[in-house]
């Protein structure tokens, strides 16, 4: 239920709670906690009087509602630094971990008052989002099979608690102590399908109410523009802040010289495979960073194709045409394997338009198929040539920081600016120049801006998907049918 997985993400953001989180505006907003600490309404300050943060530090102060776990014990500041502690611990390289090292240290003021102390010099966008609670009481003793059997079954402070696990699904019961008030549906069944094509035959017999994306994908819109029109079911289209991006691998030979990356982005029509595959409902990207995302760049769409040019490039940089047309530079055949996620039709027919698009300028890739745990291991470890990956960046911070040693020392530089700016219109200018950098070395070609497609009966009102990409049900406990 904590894993990185759709599903889980899905049912953990229906039995879990956080302090604060995005709304479907992309707002923060309350949840466990009051309101959310700013500095207008006095909960955060900036103090520049601590010896240990000579560059200031972020001091945030929540103050928790009156809330209870799903098995009746209260909701405490102990439970705030007690999860706070938990992630400090996880694997580098993880979200939780990256947040919690943002987090200098939490202490418990009163009960129910907690206050947050960010790192030195840190201005983080989303500080917010950073603390959360889990339940002390349950797990600070528990051994590690205790800590597993919670993982797959949590009791927490969402609206719904789990009530059984059956072969194939999973249903919720409604919570009515719920913090925020007793859900509107009594309960949820969720049903897990082996493949998409099973869940979209469920969703056309009506067996199942609601498809959260990414069970149905983006590539189907002709499908489901035929049966989704608004009468009885809706689709739900929304842009989101995550890119699909083309990776270059480390090795020097192949991807490193700037000419044959250049060549690659002119080469690729982007435009096409959003019409295409997306019936143009989504967008190319300039960049590592996407509207609606606030610091984005100015959205202006980049150039189509310009092949011929692409080709003077490479010829250029000392490559020829060889044997069956691949090209070749000092005897070492332009050859290398694309590694795409397994388990999206879309992203693997992307695999393959980039692939053909790449042969007409002499460039032979192999589409490989791996497991998402396979492929990121490859990445992060380096060991690739070309690698489709998804990029979340509704975070502008921690999407930087993962391109710090891979762009430009002048980039890295920037990134730890932006981290000290006092505001936004300060943080955009330093993230438009790290843009500007970013899309000049060209570690990667974006190409295209992942939509989040979620498909729900038009009588269940409530429903609504965020821009950040957050789990459709964040918000299922004001789900409900209307009575016709």
């Amino acid at each position: 239920m904590f894993d990185d997985d759709p599903s889980a993400r899905f049912i953990a953001a229906a039995v879990t709670e956080t302090l604060v989180r995005r709304d479907a505006h992309d707002e923060l907003t309350p949840r466990l906690a009051e309101s959310v600490p700013t500095l207008e309404n006095g909960g955060l300050r900036i103090v520049t009087d601590d010896a240990g943060a000579p560059d200031g530090r972020l001091v945030a102060t929540f103050r928790l509602r009156d809330a209870k776990w799903q098995d009746g014990d209260p909701i405490t500041a102990t439970d705030v630094r007690f999860a706070w502690q938990q992630d400090a611990t996880a694997e580098p390289g993880t979200v939780a971990r990256w947040a919690a090292d943002r987090i200098s240290d939490v202490q418990v003021v009163t009960t129910r008052d907690v206050r947050v102390l960010y790192r030195n010099g840190e201005r983080w966008d989303d500080y917010a989002l950073g603390p959360h609670v889990m339940p002390s009481h349950r797990l600070a003793q528990a051994t590690s099979e205790q800590r597993a059997r919670y993982a797959r079954e949590p009791v927490h402070a969402g609206p719904f608690a789990i009530a059984a696990w059956l072969p194939g699904s999973v249903t919720l019961s409604a919570y009515r102590d719920y913090v925020l008030g007793t859900p509107k549906l009594g309960r949820l069944e969720v049903h897990f399908f082996p493949t998409r094509a099973a869940a979209l035959q469920a969703l056309l017999h009506g067996d199942i109410d609601v498809a959260p994306s990414p069970v149905l994908e983006a590539d189907l819109a002709k499908t489901l523009d035929r049966f989704a029109d608004g009468t009885r079911l809706l689709a739900h289209y929304v842009p989101t802040e995550t890119g699909t991006l083309l990776r270059f691998g480390p090795d020097p030979k192949r991807f490193g010289d700037p000419a044959v990356r250049k060549a690659i982005e002119l080469t690729i029509d982007r435009q096409s495979i959003v019409d295409d595959v997306f019936v143009g409902r989504a967008r190319v990207p300039r960049t590592y960073l996407l509207p609606p995302q606030w610091a984005a760049a100015e959205d202006v769409p980049p150039a189509g194709p310009e092949r011929d040019r692409a080709r003077a490039l490479l010829e250029e940089a000392g490559f020829t045409r060889g044997q069956f047309g691949i090209i070749e530079r000092r005897g070492e055949r332009m050859t290398a394997t694309i590694g795409v996620a397994a388990g999206s039709p879309a992203r693997l027919d992307v695999a393959r338009r980039v692939a053909g698009d790449l042969a007409t300028i002499g460039i032979a890739l192999e589409v490989r198929e791996r497991s998402l745990p396979d492929l990121l291991t490859e990445v992060r470890a380096g060991r690739f040539d070309l690698a489709l990956t998804s990029e979340e960046a509704n975070d502008p911070q921690l999407a930087s920081e993962r391109w710090i040693g891979l762009v430009d020392p002048w980039f890295d530089a920037l990134a730890q600016l932006a981290v000290q700016a006092p505001d936004r219109s300060e943080k955009r200018a330093i993230y438009t120049e790290m843009e500007r950098i970013w899309t000049s070395a060209l570690p990667a070609v974006p190409l295209y801006q992942e939509l989040r497609v979620d498909v729900a009966p038009q009588s269940l009102a409530g429903i609504q998907p965020t821009p950040s990409g957050s789990a459709l049900a964040w918000n299922a406990y004001e789900w409900s049918f209307s009575v016709r």
